[in-house]
Formats: structure tokens, sequence, C-alpha cells
């Protein structure tokens, strides 16, 4: 056999064309065109469409041939469970999910094929997960909770003049995300006031002890305090007794809150898509810590400055969306 030295200089360059090749080859992800995968949607709304949009486009930049069959999580219970063992018969090698309710349904059954989340709240607490750093299990995630700093140094922000901060939550689903709060707005100065209830019948009373008492209220993701019912007469109530009240959401900023932080859903999206390349690369899920968003947009209601009385900071609404 002949040394690179004895090689002609056509056959060198042959040589190192298929080195070059080979080199390109091993670091290639190593997958199967139309390899499936399946994506559960809670709903069919556009946040979720634009979050999965992203992730295909992730997976597609990093040369993943895969065949993404979408579903819509249905409320009947029969077609519920036909639909779980659909999946199942499927097998298929990542299943992603878009919202809590879609990731609650696959976490409670399915223990062995990859997961990874999309567009949840509070994956700790939800009980998705055991921590941030590691969900000791088969899922991982990209999580939509805003750094609770980061809300409260916000919130500041636009109400200078604050000290004590309202909010009211549900102790068996929010408990573990209010003792972090509260040592968060300690640490840049604000006082939490929280109201345990256990029903949203409780809402109006609870709201009711909260009058005179904080500067405003606060929102964490609870669906006991926000059921669709409850969620309006908050709304109603913080207008009528001008209370500065921060929302989930741009949704809560339209209907009438003060003000919401909002993330990137397309950015999620794509936190999503990588965390799926890894798992296709041989990661095991729960090695991989759960992403939190990067780009935080704040959303400021004028319409209901000027009701509740609270004139914002001029510099603070530079950068913000602004609605009336």
């Amino acid at each position: 056999m002949k040394n690179l030295a004895g090689l002609t200089k056509v056959e060198k360059v042959a040589s190192c064309i298929c080195l070059c090749f080979l080199i390109l080859l091993s670091s290639a992800p190593v997958t199967v065109a139309g390899e499936l995968v399946i994506a559960l949607k809670s709903l069919e709304v556009k946040p979720y469409e634009t979050a999965l949009k992203s992730f295909k486009e992730t997976l597609r930049k990093k040369s993943y041939d895969l065949n993404v069959e979408e579903y819509v999580l249905n409320e009947n219970t029969k077609q519920k469970d036909g639909l779980l063992a659909e999946i199942k018969k499927k097998s298929p090698r990542l299943i992603v999910t878009l919202g809590s309710a879609a990731t609650s349904y696959i976490a409670e059954d399915i223990k062995d094929t990859p997961v990874v989340f999309c567009m949840v709240l509070n994956p700790t607490a939800s009980g998705f997960i055991q921590s941030m750093n590691a969900s000791g299990n088969n899922l991982t995630g990209a999580s939509l909770d805003i750094p609770l700093e980061a809300q409260f140094e916000a919130l500041r922000s636009v109400i200078p003049s604050a000290r004590k901060v309202g909010v009211i939550y549900n102790p068996s689903e929010t408990e573990s995300v209010i003792q972090e709060a509260t040592r968060a707005a300690e640490q840049i100065g604000l006082e939490l006031v929280s109201i345990p209830i256990i029903s949203e019948e409780e809402v109006p009373e609870a709201l009711r002890t909260l009058d005179g008492k904080v500067d405003a209220l606060w929102s964490v993701a609870d669906s006991t305090v926000f059921s669709r019912g409850s969620t309006k007469f908050i709304l109603l109530h913080t207008l009528r007794n001008k209370i500065p009240f921060i929302g989930l959401s741009p949704a809560f900023v339209k209907a009438g809150a003060l003000m919401a932080l909002a993330t990137d859903y397309q950015e999620v999206g794509t936190q999503c898509g990588e965390l799926a390349v890894r798992i296709l690369s041989g990661d095991h899920p729960s090695s991989l810590p759960i992403t939190m968003p990067q780009t935080i947009t704040m959303y400021l209601n004028l319409n209901t400055a000027e009701i509740i009385g609270l004139k914002i900071p001029s510099d603070r609404m530079k950068g913000a969306v602004l609605l009336r």
C-alpha cells in the first residue's frame, strides 16, 4: 500500500476529499428519514402553532428529516383514551407536548419515550419534573416561566411606590411557587401578602381581604384562582378599586389588567427544538436542564393606568407594548 508521500498529486487531492467527506459523515446527525415525532397540543391556538413551527424549523436546520404528526387533545375521556393508545402503538422516537394539559396527559402514562414539553408554566409545581436542573424522568422542556426576580423588578419599575404586593393562590397547586416568590420579592424590598384559597368561590372574599392592604395585585399561574368567571371578577374588582393588577399574559392586559410580561413563543419553540436535537443525538432527557425565556416584553394598558390614577414613568414605557 502506498503511503501519502508516495502518491501522485491527483491521488493526494482525492485522498483528502475522501477524508473530509468521512469526517462530515461522522459529525452529521444519525437519523432515519421519516422517523416519527408526535406533537400533541393542549388546544388549537396561535401561540402553540408559532412554537411548533419554530420547533420544526430548528430540527430541519440541524438536518433532522423527521415526520412530525400533530394531534390536539380532546376533552372527551373516551377519545382521550383512544388517542393515548394510538400514540403508544405508533412508537414515536420522541413526543413534544404544547401546554400543561397535553404534558400532563402524556406524562401520566408514557414513561419510556423521551418527551419534550413546550409552552408550560410551573413545570416543577405541576409535578412534571423534580427540578429545573434535572427532571429525574423521561421529560425535559422549555418553560414559559419568567424569572420571579424579573417580574418583581418590572412591577417596581412601573409602580415605584409599591411596597406590599398581594397574591391569591391554591396551596395544593402553587405553594412552592409562592414560597420562592416571597423570597424573590424580599430581595428587592417588596413584601408579598399571600392569601390561600381552596376553591374559586373564595376569590371574591380573598380580594376583599387585600383591599387597602396592598399596592398591587400579582398573578401566579393557578387554575383555581384564574377560572373564566373568577378572572373576570378580578379584572372588574381591581379596576373599580384602583388596584394595579399584573396579569399572566398580554390577553389580561387587553382585558384591563395594568401590565404583564410576555415571552417570545418562537424563541420557546426553538429552545424545544434544540433540546429535541440533543435527545435525538443520544442525550437522556433527565440530564438536560429546563430552559427559561431569554426575550421578555412588557405590555402596558394606558387606559387602565389612567382609570386607576397611576402615572407610569416615561422611561419605563420605552420598549414596552402600549395598549389603549
